[in-house]
């Protein structure tokens, strides 16, 4: 099994999602999976070989939002959702975002975009 990190990345912005995964490769050397659908990137995780190591997740997309995703991961078998650590990426400042994003068990904290590599290294780096 390698030892490179893998990181998923979900957010409907192709844009964010090439600055951010940019980022996030820089910053831990990690690989970047990314999903511009949540609906994708649930199923990657209900079939993948190797889980994430971290999964950075937008709240606000269409089809399926942050939330709604997250909702979906706790009815994921608990070998999958035990093994998931879920870092909120949004451009939401409103703190009833970021207290809604802690009453999830399975996430670990809330980055505000856009991601800088001293956003990235404190977050790594907990």
């Amino acid at each position: 099994m390698s030892s490179t990190p893998v990181y998923c990345l979900i957010d409907d912005d192709e844009i964010s999602n090439l600055i951010s995964a940019t980022i996030i490769q820089k910053v831990t050397g990690a690989q970047v999976i990314t999903f511009t659908r949540a609906r994708e990137a649930l199923e990657y995780l209900q079939s993948a070989e190797r889980l994430p190591d971290a999964i950075f997740l937008d709240i606000n997309m269409p089809e399926m939002n942050g939330w709604e995703f997250l909702d979906a991961v706790e009815q994921l078998p608990g070998d999958i959702k035990n093994a998931l650590q879920i870092y909120m990426l949004s451009s939401s400042i409103d703190i009833e975002d970021q207290r809604k994003a802690e009453t999830y068990r399975l996430v670990r904290g809330y980055i505000t975009k856009p991601i800088s590599p001293d956003k990235m290294v404190a977050t790594v780096s907990n």
